[in-house]
């Protein structure tokens, strides 16, 4: 049985794997796939299906027979040939609850709840308009070199038809907390495959010019960061990329740099979550008093409450928070606080947030070396709303365009400015008032941003 090691301190919002167009599975590699004897292969499916039983946060294991999916797939566990034919069984087991925090990950993974990291090819794709598009490119990466841009098309993956490629990829993972969590890990599996090798790529334009390149599937650890600037009008913005505890002395000298503006966007819209301590101690800065968080509810109904601190100088100006689909779990707990509360305009890209809000509270090592992160409390916000499942709808929603990709343009930054400015300048009284600011460039297009941390963070 899982023992609740320091739960109150330690209790993890975990985004699934995450996020970015990166393999959810961190140091894949078919050459170091082991053998393991029938005995070690029955131990570990054991040992992962018996954790599950004793410690999931829902007794009813959300409507599935936990004691017949041990039925069927111990056989295929017991005849699989290599360790990542195991952990493919076991995935696939763990899929029937449909959900996006009970994840395992073999040892071949390396994973690291503190230092996230995956194999990634220089680029993110996410599904706009209908279609699987290029939202973001590393400016270092082969991709950028090879001039791939933001608003491309995906057409072909190793001459496979992208569609192809992600029907294969959500049969594999079997369901999810949401659609959207289950659509963003399909496409975070796109480039799924051996660290270092080559995949061949199609793209198309705006032109619907055609091109063909070839990636390199790279290891890289995605870094929590605290990116801020100061814009005109007496602006403040600052980008979360995750939450833990490595970023919170950055937030605070950010926090510091904000004094005298008039107004602070909050950019949470590649942030998959991390650490609740750590949310919690972010939310502070904009709560005058002690502020419920909302609790996180064991299977036998114990509960922990989350609480914010009283800080000698919080932020006061109004507030805009900017989230999409890809806000996941601890991003999400945050967002509910800021609109339950009426702290913060919640403006999204999507009608909800990843709707992924789980407890983990430690992870499981087995005895294979591969490790088991189980969903082990649920969450309610302070206003008793359940967020798994739902997400958080945005109090106003700009939709991407493919169109403002390929030109660069960032329009929920852009409303974000104009909302702020209109409240800076005229009040309460800025919805009746005919005003439009003019928003020079600020350096944060989207073609230039921060690398964002893996969505499904893990």
């Amino acid at each position: 049985m899982v023992r609740k090691s320091s739960l109150a301190f330690w209790l993890l919002c975990l985004s699934f794997a995450v996020l970015l167009a990166v393999s959810p599975h961190a140091a894949y590699s078919q050459q170091t796939s082991v053998s393991l004897s029938r005995e070690e292969r029955l131990k570990v499916f054991d040992q992962v299906w018996r954790a599950i039983y004793d410690n999931y946060y829902d007794k009813n294991f959300r409507g599935v027979d936990w004691r017949q999916q041990k039925d069927m797939f111990r056989p295929l566990a017991e005849s699989a040939a290599t360790s990542a034919e195991l952990y493919r069984v076991l995935r696939q087991m763990l899929g029937k609850l449909g959900d996006a925090h009970t994840r395992i990950y073999s040892p071949e993974d390396g994973f690291d709840r503190y230092r996230p990291s995956g194999l990634t090819v220089g680029l993110v794709v996410r599904r706009i308009e209908g279609q699987p598009v290029v939202t973001w490119v590393d400016p270092n990466s082969d991709a950028a070199k090879q001039n791939i841009r933001a608003g491309y098309t995906l057409l072909q993956i190793d001459g496979e038809p992208v569609e192809k490629v992600l029907l294969r990829s959500r049969r594999e993972i079997g369901d999810s907390s949401t659609s959207t969590a289950l659509e963003l890990q399909s496409l975070d599996r796109l480039f799924y495959g051996p660290r270092d090798s080559l995949v061949t790529v199609t793209f198309a334009d705006s032109e619907d010019q055609q091109m063909t390149v070839k990636l390199v599937r790279r290891q890289t650890e995605f870094q929590r960061r605290v990116t801020s600037r100061q814009l005109p009008y007496k602006i403040g913005y600052i980008e979360l990329t995750g939450f833990g505890p490595e970023i919170e002395r950055d937030f605070d000298s950010a926090m510091q740099q904000m004094q005298g503006t008039r107004g602070l966007i909050l950019d949470l819209r590649n942030n998959g979550g991390g650490f609740v301590t750590t949310v919690s101690q972010i939310a502070s800065y904009f709560f005058a008093e002690e502020t419920d968080l909302g609790e996180f509810i064991t299977r036998y109904g114990r509960s922990t409450h989350r609480r914010t601190l009283k800080l000698r100088n919080a932020y006061r100006e109004p507030l805009i928070v900017l989230v999409s689909s890809r806000s996941a779990s601890g991003s999400e707990i945050f967002a509910a606080a800021m609109q339950e509360r009426k702290r913060a305009l919640i403006l999204g890209t999507n009608p909800a947030t990843c709707g992924c809000l789980l407890g983990v509270s430690r992870t499981l090592k087995l005895s294979d070396g591969g490790k088991l992160n189980i969903s082990d409390t649920d969450y309610r916000t302070a206003l008793g709303r359940r967020v798994e499942g739902l997400g958080i709808k945005p109090d106003q929603q700009i939709e991407m365009r493919i169109a403002d990709l390929t030109a660069g343009r960032d329009r929920s930054f852009e409303e974000a400015v104009h909302l702020l400015g209109r409240t800076i300048a005229f009040g309460s009284r800025n919805s009746v008032m005919d005003f439009k600011l003019r928003i020079p460039d600020f350096g944060l297009r989207s073609s230039g941003r921060t690398q964002p941390v893996s969505q499904l963070q893990r």
